[in-house]
């Protein structure tokens, strides 16, 4: 190999090997973290550090992460309404928009950066489709069975966010 092949070869191998070692540990950590998780609660703060129960003081869902990367988050409030027309097609204008006021849903791929302490929803689809095709990293801390993760700027109008989930066994 001649010293011009060499200047680029080297690098490149280098660039690779050091893609691998990522890889390697953004799987590592999604092992650790994988699993299922129930919400324990979903708060707003607002400029003047106000926080709200966004879905209540006892919301419903589930948020599942899979070893191979892979993710669903299910989010809504344990009170919403039930449409009188008993269809989901049929509902009035308030009850569509309390239902969409009071759950968000989504599922894609996710990436952990534990160096970052980032967790990224590569998000595929969403019920707030404003999200359909992108990256929404959150900062995270994972003890034990509970895993937080904080919102800079939420999907339901201003301030911040910070959800609280705790692994169901």
């Amino acid at each position: 190999m001649n010293r011009r092949t060499m200047l680029f070869v080297l690098p490149a191998s280098v660039a690779v090997a050091g893609l691998g070692i990522a890889g390697d540990a953004s799987a590592q950590a999604a092992k650790r973290v994988a699993g299922t998780y129930a919400p324990v609660s979903v708060l707003t703060v607002d400029a003047s550090g106000n926080k709200t129960d966004v879905f209540g003081p006892r919301p419903r869902g589930q948020l599942t992460f899979t070893s191979d990367g892979r993710y669903s988050l299910i989010l809504m409030r344990a009170s919403l309404p039930k449409f009188a027309s008993k269809s989901r097609l049929k509902g009035t204008a308030d009850e569509n928009k309390e239902v969409v006021a009071g759950s968000i849903a989504h599922f894609g791929r996710y990436t952990i950066d534990e160096k970052a302490g980032t967790v990224t929803f590569h998000v595929e689809s969403s019920t707030y489709p404003n999200w359909d095709g992108e990256p929404q990293t959150r900062p995270f801390t994972a003890k034990g069975d509970t895993f937080v993760y904080k919102v800079a700027a939420v999907s339901g109008g201003t301030g911040s966010g910070e959800v609280t989930w705790k692994r169901i066994k």
